[in-house]
């Protein structure tokens, strides 16, 4: 490449006549000499190209200008114009771990709701319809793994047709953090607490494992699920997991934050049944010391708790007829002193109830080798709803006398208890004739 055949290149580029100004030859000689050689087929076309471009930037030059009038520089003086670098393609960002997408999946705070469809290999078999219950200290009538908090949310499953595996319920879902970590990974299982009432979503509603024995098209297949927090943990991203096999589905459940205040268990009642058995505990024991008092007025002998009292024959009421586990004295002659739970009575005739009566126990057995009858009772419910009657009804005759022994809810401070050493009392009644 030469001097000429620049000149000649720039003059076919310009129209009219073409002086190029000092220096120009210079600086497309030296991009020329700097372009780089290459191994390509189109390795010839370089220089020409590289003339191109030095000649176009020189070009832009005069016609911006005009024709060069000034000295002629001082070629030691003009800086040399190297060709530009290639620009880089800028790198593409590096591939990060892919996220679930959780795109109208938030259920980070109550109430928030989300549906999604239930699937098996087949396909979609129903829906799934998810609400976001309040986190919980714990429950006041159900224990929960200490230090744990609670999270709820109800699932209500709508089948159209039997999934395949069949099973579904709580076994499909689970609790863990978001952005796991070696030192901070879990997976919380769903767990089932028998409630009846008091906080929570509907307490009485647990879900199950469906089907069961139940019709999934006919019977709600749905309740209530929770799963318990360590409160260590109350401070990560946590997410709701959906299980189905090798796949599942993704929700956000829990932000960071404290966890809530612990929830103190009520003392559970004991059922009525441990009750009446507690009642009989104590009586049993009552009676590993007995004491014994007869009635010669109506002919019985019988034993009685040594630690329990009674009476002496007093006005118009015979010996042996009132039982308390307090000492008590009679101030009014004839009337049943209030500390008396057990009252053992005789009577011309015979007993009976009234149309009002509700019936809660009434059986025949034998008492002292006679035949009798035990019965609770309430002789007006409407009245009084919760009130309790006890008695052992034993006639004597035909016609009478009879003997009623009894306690009451109003008679007895421990009602149970006073029903059970009645019991005992008169299993060890014997009559004289």
């Amino acid at each position: 490449m030469n001097d000429e055949q620049i000149i000649g290149y720039l003059r076919g580029r310009h129209r009219g006549s073409f002086d190029p100004p000092p220096g120009a030859l210079n600086a497309v000689m030296a991009a020329v000499d700097d372009a780089p050689a290459g191994q390509s087929w189109f390795a010839s076309f370089v220089p020409l190209a590289t003339i191109g471009v030095a000649a176009a930037l020189i070009l832009a030059v005069i016609y911006g200008l005009g024709p060069y009038t000034g000295p002629a520089p001082d070629p030691s003086q003009q800086p040399s114009i190297a060709a530009s670098p290639t620009p880089e393609a800028p790198s593409a960002p590096s591939p990060s771990a892919t996220e679930p997408d959780r795109t109208d999946r938030s259920l980070t705070q109550p109430g928030d709701t989300a549906s999604l469809p239930a699937t098996d290999a087949a396909g979609e078999w129903g829906t799934i319809q998810l609400e976001r219950g309040d986190d919980l200290g714990g429950y006041p009538d159900a224990e929960i793994t200490a230090d744990t908090f609670l999270v709820e949310v109800f699932v209500v499953y709508d089948a159209r047709r039997t999934p395949e595996p069949a099973q579904f319920g709580t076994p499909d879902w689970a609790v863990r953090p978001t952005d796991a970590s070696p030192d901070r990974f879990f997976v919380i299982e769903a767990q089932q607490f028998e409630r009846a009432n008091g906080i929570g979503l509907r307490p009485a509603m647990p879900l199950g494992v469906y089907p069961g024995a139940i019709d999934i098209f006919t019977t709600p297949t749905e309740g209530r699920i929770a799963f318990a927090i360590p409160v260590r943990d109350a401070d990560l991203h946590l997410e709701l997991v959906y299980r189905l096999g090798d796949d599942e589905q993704v929700f956000a459940l829990r932000e960071p934050g404290p966890a809530p205040e612990p929830v103190a268990v009520a003392t559970p009642q004991p059922t009525f049944e441990a009750a009446i058995a507690e009642a009989a505990a104590k009586a049993a024991a009552l009676f590993t010391e007995p004491d014994v008092c007869a009635n010669p007025e109506d002919g019985y002998v019988l034993s009685f708790p040594d630690a329990w009292y009674t009476n002496t024959a007093t006005g118009d009421v015979p010996a042996c007829s009132w039982f308390t586990p307090s000492f008590f004295e009679v101030t009014t002659p004839g009337v049943t002193p209030e500390a008396i739970w057990i009252s053992i009575n005789v009577f011309d005739g015979q007993t009976g109830y009234t149309s009002l009566t509700e019936i809660f126990l009434n059986e025949q057995l034998e008492i002292g080798g006679r035949d009798a009858f035990r019965v609770e009772f309430n002789p007006n419910s409407t009245a009084d709803p919760d009130y309790r009657g006890y008695h052992y009804v034993i006639p004597l005759g035909e016609n009478g006398p009879t003997i009623s022994a009894g306690t009451s809810t109003d008679q007895a401070d421990d009602y149970l208890l006073a029903k059970a050493v009645l019991d005992r009392i008169m299993s060890s009644i014997e009559f004289a004739r």
